[in-house]
This record gives structure tokens, C-alpha cells and sequence, in this order.
């Protein structure tokens, strides 16, 4: 016990270093999954989940591992995101920029039904940064930075336990770190950094009616994170006002509920299917909320509102990812992988933001893997290719919204 002690918290402290600068999401709040296996599958995994990533896709997986061992995932966010607008001459683009993520891990197995460990890793973020100079037209010629970054870092403990030969039950207590930072125009320039603690769940079912058929079900709870911390604003000492104050915001990562199936077609190649749902109707707005008074009520100043005013009204939609992906394995040493999804967009045209950009994506992936006796390496490239959504003139940003992704990762697994 106290080696699995020292064990998490040397994954937290590792986690909060190396897992901290990620940002930009696939669609919503979320990133697009965890896992190079499971990702270069589509992130179809909630049938199959027989690695580590299965504390993230469906944790009752967790069962089918027969010996204690950690896990090392690391990806790279590479976004190019656009921006225009012709009737103010903008055409921006996203500056060039790497978001590396991950993920650590220890499992083990405590005996033929029960498994118990640990994971750090970042399952939301979202976020862009912008050029100020090709965005100045929006703030009368003055080049002001546009930037945004809103993450969680979860640490998980996680038991997984077989009710029978066909049936296991798993879940996660999620202990999430929220982290939020936005640079834009105010009264000068305006930034806030903002972070705050939170608490979830994830619950997941694997029933193996036969050796060739996984069917999965996982929930992963809604989680509040309260943000609180400073806001600046330049220039207000302009107009008398204090050029800081405390701030707080509160933000909802909502219900998650995914199906997943996984077939072995023959003995060589399997083939997964994935419906995941999440309830990003429960996101109406972001507000912040100013500790002080005078900031709090210029919000609403006929002349000033716009540079206070920092909600995000957002008005977002439910939405379903459809996910596919195959496996065909080469030799008993060697795999090779594919998936794709359809990851639509949860935000209604008219509101539409820079800061946090949200379009529908076609995503594809291919990957590999190879098994020695004790290390597992797996490698994956995902697509994300985005569509140009148009916000109209009545719209928060009004212009051509667009973005795509290119994320590769790798992930080591050594056994004992």
C-alpha cells in the first residue's frame, strides 16, 4: 500500500508538469480521446478496451489485464486555424503552434477478478492563439493579443472487477485541476487566469458473451469546476477604475455516455463501432463574475459593456460522435490500425467565437503497434479535418470560422 502511495503521487506531480500546456479541443470542451491504440481505432474502444486507455473509454476493460505494469501516452495538438470576415478586410489565421498532452499511468492486477490503479491525464481542452496584428480592424487599428486556453487535468483511481467470465464492472473517481486564461482587447489589453478544483465519476460495463464480441457502455458524470483568480484591464485607470480585480467563473463538463462494440471478425482482424453522446446543452453561458463592485456593473455600460462584458454565451447543442475502426494484426508481434469518425460541432452558427473555436470535423486515423514480451509500443496519426462554418452578421463573431488538426502520438506499456 504505501509503494502505491509513493506510486501516485509521483504520477501527480510528473502529471501536472508535463500534462499542463495542452489546449485546443476536438469538438465541445473534449479532446478527442486518449490512447494511441484506441485513437488510431477511430477512438471506437468502448467494446474492446483492453489497454490502460480503458480508464478513459470504458474502465470495467481494465479486467483483461493479466499483469501490473505503467503507461506512458504523449500526443502533439498541431492546429491551423482561420478567420474572415471581408466586410472589415480580416483574413487571420491561427499562429503556428504545438500543444503537447499525455498521459501516465500504473495498474495492477490484485488477483484473477480485480484490478486497482491510477492515472493522470487530460481529457478537456480548448483554446487558439491569434495573430493581433491581422485581428486589429475589430479594435479600431490597435493590435492587441487573442488568446484563449481552458484545460482539466484529471487524476483517476480506478478498480475494475469481474463479476463473471462474461461481465465486469469498472470506475473512476475523476480529482480534476480546471485551468482557464484569456487574452483579448478590453480597456487595453484585458487577461484573466483563472483555475479551480472539481470532482466526477466515470462507470463503465463490458459484457464478452463470447470470445469474439465486447459490448460496452460507459457514463461519465457531469463535472462543475468554479474558477477563480485575477483579471486585468490596462488601461481602465483611464476612466478612474482599478486596473484589477478577482474574478471567478463556473463552467460545466457535462454528461458523456458512449455504446461501443467490438467484433473479431477472424483471427487476425477486428472491427469496433462507437456511438458517444454528450449533453452540451447544459453549456448556455460561461460568465465571470468581478469581485469588484464598480468592474461588475460595467458590464452593462452602454459605452464600456463590450470591454467588461467577457461571458461566453454559447448556446450550445447535444451532440454524437459516430466512430468506426479496425485492427489487423500482422504477426503476434505486430498491428496495424485504422479508424474514423464524425465529431459535429455543438455550437449554434450565431455563436461562434475565435477564443473558443468550434467547427464539425472528419476525422481519420491510422496507427501500429508492436508487443514484445514485457513493452508495448503503439504509434497513431490522426486528421482532423475541419468544415468552414459561416456565422451570420447577427452572430457574436460574424465571418467564416475554420480549423483542422494534425495530432500524432506514441504511447509506451511496459509489463512486468
Amino acid at each position: 500500500m504505501k509503494q502505491m502511495e509513493k506510486t501516485a503521487r509521483l504520477i501527480v506531480t510528473v502529471a501536472l508538469i508535463v500534462l499542463a500546456s495542452t489546449s485546443l479541443s476536438a469538438n465541445g470542451l473534449n479532446l478527442n480521446g486518449l490512447g494511441s491504440k484506441a485513437i488510431a481505432m477511430g477512438g471506437a474502444f468502448i467494446g474492446q478496451a483492453d489497454d490502460y486507455s480503458a480508464i478513459f473509454w470504458n474502465p470495467a476493460g481494465l479486467t483483461q489485464m493479466k499483469n501490473a505494469g505503467f503507461s506512458l501516452f504523449i500526443t502533439d495538438l498541431i492546429p491551423s486555424g482561420t478567420y474572415t470576415f471581408p466586410i472589415y478586410g480580416i483574413d487571420a489565421k491561427t499562429k503556428s503552434a504545438m500543444y503537447p498532452s499525455g498521459a501516465l499511468g500504473y495498474f495492477k492486477p490484485i488477483n484473477d477478478k480485480l484490478v486497482i490503479g491510477i492515472s493522470a491525464y487530460v481529457p478537456s481542452g480548448t483554446g487558439a492563439k491569434w495573430d493581433g496584428e491581422e485581428l486589429k480592424l475589430l479594435s479600431k487599428g490597435a493590435v492587441y493579443k487573442w488568446e484563449s486556453f481552458m484545460a482539466v487535468i484529471s487524476v483517476s483511481p480506478v478498480i475494475a472487477y469481474k463479476v463473471s467470465d462474461t461481465f465486469s464492472l469498472g470506475a473512476t473517481l475523476n480529482l480534476d485541476y480546471g485551468m482557464m486564461k484569456i487574452k483579448r482587447p478590453g480597456v487595453g489589453q484585458y487577461t484573466e487566469d483563472l483555475s479551480g478544483f472539481a470532482f466526477g465519476a466515470t462507470i463503465g460495463a463490458l459484457f464478452m458473451p463470447i470470445d469474439r464480441l465486447g459490448v460496452g457502455l460507459t457514463l461519465r458524470t457531469p463535472t462543475k469546476v468554479k474558477f477563480s483568480g485575477d483579471a486585468e484591464m490596462a488601461s481602465a485607470s483611464a476612466y478612474g477604475l482599478a486596473t484589477t480585480s478577482d474574478a471567478e467563473r463556473e463552467a460545466t463538463w457535462p454528461l458523456w455516455l458512449g455504446l461501443g462494440i467490438s467484433f473479431k471478425a477472424t483471427d487476425k482482424l477486428t472491427l469496433n463501432a462507437d456511438a458517444q453522446y454528450t449533453n452540451w446543452k447544459k453549456i448556455d453561458t460561461i460568465g465571470i463574475t468581478y469581485d469588484d463592485a464598480v468592474w461588475q456593473s460595467m458590464k452593462s455600460h452602454p459605452l464600456l459593456g463590450a470591454a467588461f462584458n467577457n461571458d461566453f454565451v454559447l448556446n450550445w447543442k447535444n451532440a454524437t460522435q459516430l466512430r468506426f475502426g479496425a485492427e489487423y494484426a500482422v504477426s503476434e508481434k505486430l498491428a496495424l490500425r485504422a479508424g474514423y469518425y464524425y465529431d459535429p460541432s455543438p455550437s449554434p452558427a450565431e455563436t461562434l467565437n475565435i477564443l473558443l473555436p468550434e467547427v464539425t470535423y472528419n476525422v481519420i486515423t491510422a496507427g501500429l503497434g508492436y508487443k514484445a514480451e514485457k513493452l508495448a509500443i503503439d504509434f497513431c496519426l490522426e486528421y482532423l479535418m475541419g468544415k468552414d462554418q459561416e456565422s451570420p452578421l447577427s452572430g457574436k463573431m460574424p465571418g467564416t470560422h475554420g480549423m483542422s488538426i494534425l495530432v500524432p502520438n506514441i504511447a509506451f506499456s511496459y509489463r512486468f
